[in-house]
């Protein structure tokens, strides 16, 4: 991996602790609840800490206290493991602006597809009818990609916003004066979602992959959702793996030889989801719950395997996944935090049970040697587009290469 600009880059960690505000992020001035012992001021951590074993991350001495990997330059300063992935912030860098030679092309879609949670919530009014809808979509097309070219095959990652956001977040498509524009406040360090993915796939640091930036929310004026209703997020999956799924493969050029069930779960080796905050959510309210037979490759950002009210999805997964989805193996899980956004919170109640209790997960990030997770925390960054960005440039390395 190029890694093309830590040694401009001072180690620095923000002073701000920050907080989910409409999907965006809110900050205040007090860490102190963000830190972990172990890795000094480089990740929010006190220094009574200098080890810790690199398989179980246990703290040295310790037996019931975990901390994560604090990567300095792609070495971690608490045992011998090292990364290709980036903990500095790539808003930091040139690449964030660098325009490519090689573009890829932008394409908005519309597809039909029901509001599946609307349908539950309002199962006794519908007496057993659906509530059909349109929805939209964003399409990323990388450099080259030609209609007509049907021998040519693509992979698909399903890249989900967070809570407050849809589905022009990612590439910054509002439109002039809407919310998710490339010189709006909500791309902290500034936006780059194209050049990213360009930039990438120019240099052959990551395969040639459509991009597809869905919404997970499916309300109506006559059956309206609350947007803040977590649990649009564990009915996602149904229309993804029924509608949008189906609809992408019979109109692109990907892996599955049709939009049936059977072909896309034939071609999941090829297909990846990854999600923030709320998108996170989804990624284990739907992805890992009951979608494994479509996808190997999962990213989740910013958010651990429970609801606001403390539900802790957990158990469930683990169960569902040694069980059920016991033939569906993880290509690759890749998990994040901003040092400013309570790392632990994903580290302590998801990573840890998740690779402590599911069989065939291994850390790290050398996929030739199997590895097939990792928890990242991005130095300096709190719940904002500094740290996904950051995210997407990270796991698109590894995806779709195990």
């Amino acid at each position: 991996m190029k890694r093309l600009f830590r040694s401009i880059i001072a180690l620095t960690c923000a002073a701000a602790a920050c907080v989910a505000a409409a999907g965006l992020g809110a900050c205040s001035d007090d860490d102190d609840n963000n830190k972990k012992p172990g890795t000094g001021d480089n990740g929010g951590n006190e220094q009574s800490v200098t080890s810790h074993d690199a398989q179980t991350y246990k703290v040295t001495g310790s037996e019931d206290e975990y901390t994560w990997h604090n990567f300095v330059d792609g070495k971690c300063t608490l045992c011998d493991e090292t990364t290709i992935f980036e903990e500095q912030p790539i808003g930091d860098s040139d690449l964030i602006d660098r325009k490519s030679q090689k573009p890829g092309t932008l394409t908005k879609i519309t597809y039909s597809t029901r509001s599946y949670i609307g349908e539950e919530l309002y199962k006794d009014q519908l007496n057993g009818k659906q509530i059909p809808m349109e929805k939209s979509a964003w399409v990323y097309l990388p450099y080259g990609y030609n209609a007509e070219d049907k021998n040519t095959k693509y992979n698909v990652l399903y890249l989900l916003h967070g809570n407050g956001q849809n589905e022009e977040y990612w590439f910054a498509r509002s439109g002039e004066g809407g919310q998710f524009t490339p010189d709006s406040n909500a791309y902290t360090k500034g936006y780059g979602t194209e050049n990213i993915l360009d930039y990438l796939m120019e240099e052959n640091m990551a395969e040639k992959t459509i991009v597809v930036t869905p919404t997970f929310y499916s309300t109506t004026e006559e059956y309206p959702i609350d947007k803040d209703n977590w649990r649009t997020t564990k009915y996602f999956g149904q229309e993804l793996i029924n509608d949008l799924m189906p609809y992408v493969a019979e109109n692109f050029n990907t892996y599955a030889a049709s939009g049936s069930a059977e072909d896309l779960k034939a071609a999941r080796d090829h297909q990846g989801y990854a999600g923030l905050s709320m998108g996170s959510v989804t990624s284990f309210t739907s992805i890992w719950s009951y979608c494994l037979e479509y996808f190997a490759y999962i990213g989740s950002l910013s958010a651990g395997a429970n609801s606001p009210e403390g539900d802790d999805f957990v158990p469930e997964i683990v169960e569902a996944k040694n069980t059920t989805y016991a033939d569906c193996d993880i290509k690759y899980w890749y998990v994040s935090s901003g040092t400013s956004e309570n790392p632990e919170s994903k580290f302590d109640t998801t990573y840890i049970p998740f690779i402590e209790q599911i069989e065939g997960l291994q850390h790290g990030s050398d996929i030739a040697s199997g590895d097939n997770c990792e928890f990242m925390t991005i130095q300096g960054t709190a719940h904002n587009y500094a740290t996904w960005i950051t995210d997407l440039y990270n796991f698109m390395q590894v995806f779709f290469k195990a």
